[in-house]
């Protein structure tokens, strides 16, 4: 039987792939806030420590379909959406 991952561990693996893809994720005391917004033509991510776990991944995730989205382009090959 395999071992299914934490949420920390989910959320910790997501972030990373988040990062690497050049999304910016910032972590501490945002005073219980979280949220998600374009900074330069680039994702950011803002995750209090103690927001719940579902809400972190929620927000994560949403970053990840909206980047798979944005890959996509249309049939011709212009993006759907213009960059901010």
């Amino acid at each position: 039987m395999t071992k299914t991952p934490s949420w920390d561990e989910q959320i910790d693996q997501l972030r990373r792939q988040l990062t690497e893809a050049g999304v910016i994720v910032l972590t501490g005391n945002w005073g219980g806030k979280g949220g998600l917004a374009r900074y330069k033509g680039r994702w950011l991510i803002v995750l209090d420590r103690n927001l719940p776990p579902a809400f972190k991944w929620r927000l994560l995730q949403s970053v990840a379909e909206q980047l798979r989205t944005e890959g996509e382009g249309s049939d011709d090959g212009t993006p759907t959406r213009p960059a901010d």
